[in-house]
């Protein structure tokens, strides 16, 4: 008999020796995998800016929803088709008092975040379009839910909103084709 053949046969009698190490390597090749996922994900990532600022003035934060339960100002965002360009979305804010009355000549601020990736967030300030109607072009094309974080000051006074919204896009071949 050769040596090789003697030593083939042992390693053969000896297999379940070998089942430790594939299992550690197999554990190790799954860590390294999810690992490498995880930090390759751009939403994975996705943080809060200025969170500690934002924990740190919880007292005014507070108080700016006492002051919303005051003014009881009613904001409805809409995410409609871009009359700019094709595929793309517009935000649309209605900004009314709590007797229904459109709000003129405030001054509307938005932030825009795909849940899908935060990192993606936009921060838009609102032309004013008439009858309490505010609008901005969206940079992003990004479907899913969204989180639509607006701020309106008109005549001192200051009103947030957070709402989120579902928005799903046509295919880019179907925006450009026009179905």
């Amino acid at each position: 008999m050769t040596q090789g053949v003697i030593v083939l046969r042992s390693l053969v009698a000896n297999r379940w020796a070998f089942v430790p190490v594939f299992m550690l390597a197999a554990v190790v090749t799954a860590a390294v995998l999810v690992v490498t996922l995880a930090v390759n994900d751009r939403g994975a990532t996705a943080a809060e800016p200025d969170y500690y600022r934002k924990g740190a003035a919880w007292d005014e934060w507070k108080k700016q929803l006492a002051m919303n339960g005051v003014l009881r100002w009613v904001v409805t965002p809409n995410v409609v088709a871009s009359h700019a360009h094709a595929g793309r979305a517009r935000l649309q804010l209605s900004v009314a008092d709590k007797h229904g009355m459109p709000i003129e000549g405030a001054i509307v601020h938005a932030d825009v975040i795909p849940i899908l990736d935060g990192d993606a967030r936009v921060a838009l300030v609102l032309a004013h379009d008439g009858a309490g109607q505010y609008s901005a072009e969206l940079p992003i094309r990004i479907g899913g839910q969204w989180e639509i974080r607006s701020t309106v000051e008109w005549h001192g006074s200051r009103f947030c909103d957070r709402v989120r919204r579902t928005v799903e896009f046509q295919s880019q071949h179907a925006a450009e084709s026009g179905q």
